[in-house]
């Protein structure tokens, strides 16, 4: 009878621990997908809603007393480009000078790339990768470390966001591109 006993409750140990470890594994796989799905929606990101995340996570970063650039879309009519940022009286020859141009595809509003020039501003970087869904890591925080920069470009992908970055300490592009499936080559 005892051993009988003893063999229902290790049983029961058992299921419980299956149900726990199966339960886990669903509840990971839930997060796992919602990141993925988060992060690769960037492939078919329209400027509104990149500029509402972006909002957000400027919003929020305000109340922690941390400031950001200001993104709005906007058409600068010299060069036909769409900027989020670009200051007023742009001054190229301006060693303090910051834009932000977007990239748009064929439709005119889904984006087809970011890309961030001038002095470094670590936490608009910050922002405008984030805006994209893509869930942030310590490997990016190190990645675009200012004193990580390089003259030559250094690439990342993560989660279907490719982010790369080059320039000096005083002076950085960074770049973030939606990864798009590429046409098969020829044999």
């Amino acid at each position: 009878m005892k051993k009988y006993v003893v063999s229902i409750a290790v049983t029961a140990m058992v299921v419980v621990a299956a149900l726990t470890v199966f339960g886990m594994s669903n509840q990971t796989t839930a997060i796992e997908n919602s990141i993925s799905h988060s992060a690769s929606s960037f492939k078919e990101m329209t400027t509104e809603t990149y500029l509402s995340n972006y909002n957000k996570r400027k919003e929020e970063l305000a109340v922690k007393g941390i400031h950001t650039l200001p993104f709005q879309l906007e058409l600068e009519k010299k060069t036909n480009f769409y900027r989020f940022y670009y200051p007023k009286q742009e001054n190229t020859a301006n060693e303090k000078a910051i834009w932000v141009s977007v990239m748009l595809s064929g439709d005119q509003k889904t984006i087809n790339g970011i890309m961030y020039e001038g002095v470094p501003d670590v936490h608009t970087v910050k922002a405008m990768i984030q805006a994209t869904g893509l869930t942030w890591t310590p490997e990016l925080d190190q990645f675009i470390a200012v004193t990580n920069v390089a003259k030559t470009p250094k690439e990342m992908v993560v989660s279907d966001v490719k982010v790369t970055i080059e320039g000096t300490s005083e002076q950085i592009k960074v770049m973030v591109d939606p990864v798009k499936l590429e046409a098969p080559k020829k044999l």
